[in-house]
């Protein structure tokens, strides 16, 4: 199988000076172990009093202290891609109405270059209200904005003279360069809403499928494969990256991957203790995880 984590830019290991070192020793380890990629979360600011309903617990709070560092995913990405020569890298997820598309566009490909075409754009539309609107953008459009970006992030990754007209964005006349080395530089769409799962098919490669249940994973697997119907888009051109969220240890990790490799999916992300403050619990589960399964890098 193939298993990527997701490196601790938020959290305790996050926080100070330290964190450098960091994630210096996650991502060295993970190449070492035959891990296939590394994701970095995002988030710019943290409200200390957030309102809007975290989706991916049971709870709905979101788990992070606001106190805790949380390292910028573009930036960590681009020191990531010379520290590193083999794993691929990416964003689990970025928040699309965070940022500017033409510059994240440019990012994204600078970023390719640099890491020699192993960068991936994992995105989003956001759920937390008060940072989205606090960074300026209209939290109850952010649907319709986030497909306009990747529309023009596409255009401007591919068009020699790259020209679009929305609502969020305009541009003409203009020059992008460089363009990604991957042509296309792979976009993976986070969300589990029926929108979501259309925009899959509409301008993704693929699915980071954070699964909170077997069944609510194979309910979102079918909302892609009726839009990619109505589509009229081949679902086996679609990649689905799983991440059982509800397996936290490696051996029931273990066990649930079975189950979705029964499926036929074999790409996986898996469970790093995020939010703990020993960076030996981490590196220790990278190996528990990697003697005891067969990693294809």
């Amino acid at each position: 199988m193939k298993v990527g984590l997701l490196v601790p830019n938020l959290g305790p290991l996050a926080t100070g000076p330290g964190s450098v070192d960091v994630v210096t020793a996650i991502a060295l380890k993970a190449e070492e172990l035959g891990y296939d990629a590394l994701w970095v979360a995002d988030h710019v600011v943290l409200p200390m009093h957030i309102k809007s309903r975290y989706p991916y617990n049971d709870t709905g709070e979101f788990p992070a202290n606001p106190a805790d560092g949380f390292l910028e995913p573009l930036s960590l990405l681009g020191y990531l891609a010379g520290a590193t020569k083999r794993v691929r890298l990416g964003t689990w997820v970025l928040v699309l109405p965070h940022r500017n598309p033409i510059v994240t566009a440019k990012m994204f490909a600078t970023l390719d270059v640099l890491s020699r075409g192993r960068m991936m754009l994992g995105a989003g539309i956001g759920w937390m209200e008060e940072e989205i609107s606090l960074l300026g953008a209209p939290f109850k459009k952010r649907g319709k904005l986030s497909d306009e970006y990747l529309q023009a992030m596409r255009e401007l990754w591919t068009n020699p003279d790259p020209q679009f007209e929305g609502e969020f964005c305009q541009f003409s006349d203009i020059k992008c360069e460089p363009k990604p080395v991957q042509n296309p530089l792979p976009v993976w769409i986070g969300g589990h809403s029926a929108r979501a799962m259309r925009r899959v098919v509409e301008h993704g490669d693929g699915w980071v499928a954070v699964a909170r249940s077997y069944d609510g994973f194979k309910e979102g697997v079918e909302m892609i494969r009726v839009a990619a119907d109505k589509a009229g888009r081949d679902m086996s051109s679609i990649q689905i990256l799983v991440a059982p969220a509800y397996a936290t240890s490696v051996d029931t990790f273990i066990e649930e991957t079975k189950r979705y490799q029964d499926l036929g999916y074999d790409s996986f992300l898996a469970p790093l203790p995020l939010w703990s403050d020993k960076l030996e619990e981490g590196v220790g589960f990278m190996e528990d995880f990697a003697q005891k399964v067969t990693l294809e890098a």
